[in-house]
């Protein structure tokens, strides 16, 4: 999981320094970075977390 991420961030920082010619470039720059921000929090939100202890008790989710 941690690769589609770091993909993900990579992708972002390259749509972050493309060079600005004409406000169609801004535009999918700024479409762009929010699809991929979109895609990476729904990455970062499903990633699979181990069974919660908590004063000696497992939850079962």
């Amino acid at each position: 999981m941690f690769m589609v991420d770091a993909v993900l961030i990579l992708a972002m920082l390259f749509f972050l320094f493309l060079p600005i010619s004409d406000r169609r470039t801004v535009r999918m720059r700024l479409c762009m970075l929010c699809a991929l921000l979109a895609g990476l929090s729904v990455s970062v939100t499903r990633t699979h977390v181990g069974p919660v202890q908590v004063a000696g008790l497992v939850s079962t989710r």
